[in-house]
């Protein structure tokens, strides 16, 4: 009994020790974690290539921890030039058709339905070499990459066609590193493009 009245009183005195609450942050400089709703179809829109993307968490609503976005691919391209980070991993789960993911020399065939973990360190791109759009959510883990995709998005806006520089500047600031002499082996042997 006395251990159960002294665990109260520590708790009135000490609310932040209280069971099933976590505090990933202090409370006084970022405020508290808060739940986030995001209605199908809702969340900021972009494009580039054969990609629809739309934007679902970012790293603000996340404390850092994760990002996340949802993407259509269209048949026949390939979602990114071949390339790597060393920050953070991204996780793929396919809702609809087929996304072919290339993870160093070993290529997946992602149904729907389908979850694929394309770690940090690794080189990597995907694909849809299939007659129907691939639909899919992707997971950035820590989060920070869609600040990456929505620039990306940006620079394709009205049509635009972005410069090797515009491209450069953001994969240095990005923690991406393409590797673009695979490129034109890849989309030969798959017969997709960017």
């Amino acid at each position: 009994m006395q251990l159960l009245t002294t665990t109260m009183v520590g708790s009135a005195f000490y609310p932040k020790l209280n069971a099933g609450t976590s505090y990933l942050f202090d409370d006084d400089k970022q405020g508290k974690p808060k739940p986030v709703f995001i209605a199908p179809g809702a969340g900021d829109k972009g494009r580039f290539g054969g990609a629809n993307i739309t934007f679902k968490l970012d790293k603000s609503q996340t404390s850092g921890n994760l990002g996340s976005s949802e993407i259509i691919l269209q048949a026949g391209h390939l979602g990114a030039p071949p390339h790597h980070h060393k920050g953070f991993d991204e996780i793929c789960i396919v809702q609809e058709g087929v996304l072919n993911i290339l993870v160093g020399e070993e290529v997946f065939e992602v149904k729907a339905g389908g979850w694929h973990l394309r770690p940090r360190g690794i080189t990597h791109t995907f694909w849809n070499s299939g007659t129907t759009p691939a639909k899919f959510i992707e997971l950035y883990s820590p989060a920070g990459h869609e600040a990456y995709m929505k620039a990306l998005a940006k620079l394709f806006e009205d049509g635009k066609k972005p410069q090797p520089d515009d491209l450069a500047k953001l994969a240095d600031k990005y923690d991406i590193v393409f590797e673009f002499e695979k490129l034109k082996g890849i989309m030969d042997k798959y017969k997709v493009h960017l």
